[in-house]
């Protein structure tokens, strides 16, 4: 049982600062945390590399979070995303008691800034309603991490977080609701959920419950203290020799580039296979946000596919467009050099003809 601890924060911003990228899996420009730790405390989350004490031993009750939101969302710009989604699940256990989410969410929905939920808890429920609204005004999108169907291993990496089949049918309830909805492959372990049955099945499951659209990422390694803990959780899981990993991540926090390319093109050719869309796709925030921000997406979803279909160039070109269009800083005559350029273009108010 966690211990709560109720505090005013007056000083604390209540957004992250604008990213200097856009941020291509949750389409945000800022990031929030709602509570400080986490009663789930998944063993492999970084989150805990940035706590002294456990991350689920006491959880931090912003209780003016929403009037601190509420005074600062004036100076953000409507098309700009804020993705609730670090460092701590929204809706965990204290949000039953608290409703702290619920408060952010309505300050959001008056304001009608776009945002994104990733939650692990069928909690999210309770407020589909005003989601459904909110994505009628603006955009809300809800975004669930699923690593695995296999309940035994489930509870193995993630066991006071709700059931694998729990977050499916939350996620085909909120379909049904109107809400947007994605799959969060985040993370693949190496050597525990990232075999080609586990990767399928997940998919597969998806694509059954109508998922928008599916993102994925690997196990961040950030230090020797995060190396330590996911060493623990591996002996936990099996026999997994120390050089399993000095091969896949090479003392690097994340994983090699030929691994990320093997897995990457094993998992876009399924989800091309099950029609599942391998980023958010277009029609979810077409028109929902700024201009700008609309084509760095587009630009930046490109490039992801290029570099893991072996167009290098036009993987570097899309990348570099998609930074200089987010901060402003774009040239018309660049634009025209990406094959995207008769979509582009007329976003940001050029002529569609190259």
């Amino acid at each position: 049982m966690a211990y709560y601890q109720r505090e005013l924060a007056p000083d604390i911003p209540p957004l992250s600062a604008r990213r200097p990228l856009i941020n291509e899996y949750f389409l945000s420009a800022y990031t929030m945390s709602i509570y400080t730790g986490c009663e789930l405390g998944c063993p492999y989350c970084d989150s805990w590399v940035f706590n002294e004490r456990p991350l689920n031993e006491t959880i931090v009750i912003p209780v003016d979070l929403p009037q601190r939101l509420d005074n600062v969302l004036p100076t953000i710009d409507r098309g700009d995303l804020i993705a609730i989604s670090a460092l701590s699940d929204p809706y965990q256990p204290a949000e039953q008691e608290y409703r702290i989410t619920r408060q952010v969410l309505q300050v959001l929905a008056d304001h009608r800034q776009p945002c994104l939920i990733m939650t692990k808890s069928p909690l999210v429920l309770e407020d589909r309603s005003l989601l459904q609204r909110m994505n009628e005004h603006s955009l809300a999108i809800v975004v669930t991490t699923l690593l695995t169907l296999d309940q035994h291993l489930a509870t193995r990496l993630e066991g006071r977080s709700p059931s694998p089949q729990l977050r499916l049918e939350m996620i085909a309830e909120l379909k049904r609701s109107g809400v947007p909805v994605g799959v969060a492959l985040v993370p693949i372990i190496p050597y525990v959920n990232d075999t080609n049955l586990n990767l399928r099945r997940v998919l597969h499951a998806c694509a059954e419950v109508g998922v928008d659209f599916v993102i994925w990422d690997y196990l961040h390694i950030p230090n020797e203290r995060h190396r330590h803990r996911i060493s623990v959780l591996l002996s936990q899981l099996g026999s997994y020799p120390p050089r399993y990993y000095r091969d896949v991540y090479r003392d690097q926090a994340t994983v090699n580039l030929i691994y990320r390319q093997e897995r990457d093109r094993e998992l876009l050719q399924r989800c091309d296979e099950l029609g599942l869309a391998p980023r958010a796709p277009h029609r979810l925030f077409a028109g929902k946000l700024s201009p700008r921000n609309e084509v760095a997406l587009l630009l930046r979803h490109a490039a992801f596919r290029d570099r893991v279909q072996g167009r290098e160039h036009l993987a570097t070109l899309h990348r570099e467009l998609a930074d200089a269009v987010f901060r402003g800083r774009f040239k018309a005559s660049d634009l025209r050099q990406s094959p995207l350029y008769p979509t582009i273009g007329p976003l940001l108010g050029l002529s569609a003809v190259t």
